[in-house]
């Protein structure tokens, strides 16, 4: 993603994004930031944004290993047993 940001420390040179961080959450909640070159990440806070999943995916259809979603392993369901957070119920 390369995206031209008006406001900069030099307003007589562009300055493109290259990288967004993406934050998600539960409930299926998600935030999106521009990763900003020594400067606060700039949050996209009125930008749509659509998610999509299984048979509507292009890029990343059949990318995980589990056919039906993800699996916790090891000491993991144990931990997050009685958990405030519902892990897993994204």
């Amino acid at each position: 993603m390369i995206s031209k940001e008006p406001v900069w420390d030099n307003p007589s040179e562009p300055y493109y994004f290259r990288y967004m961080v993406i934050g998600l959450a539960p409930e299926g909640k998600v935030r999106v930031w521009l990763q900003n070159n020594g400067q606060p990440n700039i949050e996209q806070t009125s930008t749509k944004i659509t998610t999509i999943s299984g048979e509507k995916l292009d890029m990343c259809k059949g990318v995980t290993k589990h056919p039906t979603g993800y699996v916790y392993y090891g000491e993991t369901p144990d931990f997050i047993k009685g958990k405030k957070y519902p892990y897993g119920s994204w």
